[in-house]
């Protein structure tokens, strides 16, 4: 794993029983799911805290997954800005942020309540990752493609039918395997004298779109009762 301020391979080191990412050059560390509640009730608190920067760069790529990570306010109100990957529910810690938590802990008595409010958060998190994961799923999508495939054969469309299909599925296929990429593009022309595309599309957006490119053939099937 690399650093997502620096780009330096992070090391690794135990921290009170589990494996912390830190980046050599002091610009933060990485945690796995689940670690940072584990630690924030364990740690002693330390006499004083560092500030992290006030510069620090927002929606950093996730150091395990490369997902764009975002913001949140550990347990709502505690002024802590950290970034966590909702795809893997790793978190990225600044410097001093990990002793912030800690005071923080100890300066308020709701402490199993705010460890329940990060739990839930993170559930939430995972379950929305989960739902945007599934419409990106090559597995699912190659098994309707394989399906189609199957049926072409099958009804002796012959392999110039079966090229064709291939043709076809490009598009929807690239889609939903590589919505990401394709979403960040831009100036591309659909043909002289047609506007270009000039603004990112998000890839959720692409994703859904290459589903409903790829039922298309299924859904003009089962109304024309193949």
């Amino acid at each position: 794993m690399k650093c997502p301020i620096c780009d330096k391979a992070l090391s690794s080191e135990p921290l009170h029983g589990h494996a912390v990412e830190r980046c050599s050059d002091g610009h933060g560390c990485w945690l796995s799911e689940g670690v940072l509640g584990r630690l924030v009730r364990q740690l002693e608190s330390t006499a004083q805290a560092a500030a992290p920067p006030t510069n620090a760069p927002s929606d950093l790529p996730c150091p395990s997954c490369g997902s764009a990570m975002s913001r949140f306010n550990y347990s709502h109100d505690s002024g802590v800005l950290l970034q966590r990957c909702h795809r893997c529910g790793g978190v990225w810690l600044l410097p001093g942020q990990l002793e912030q938590l800690i005071r923080y802990r100890d300066s308020t008595p709701a402490i199993r309540a705010l460890d329940a409010a990060l739990v839930e958060e993170a559930a939430r998190a995972n379950h929305w990752g989960a739902a945007r994961d599934f419409p990106r799923s090559r597995l699912l999508s190659g098994i309707v493609a394989a399906t189609y495939v199957v049926f072409v054969l099958s009804g002796g469309g012959g392999w110039p039918a079966v090229v064709g299909l291939a043709v076809f599925l490009l598009l929807p296929m690239s889609c939903i395997w590589f919505p990401d990429a394709l979403g960040n593009l831009t100036g591309v022309s659909f043909g002289l004298g047609r506007p270009s595309i000039t603004h990112s599309t998000p890839a959720d957006f692409v994703a859904i779109g290459g589903w409903i490119l790829l039922l298309c053939p299924l859904v003009l099937a089962l109304f024309t009762g193949f």
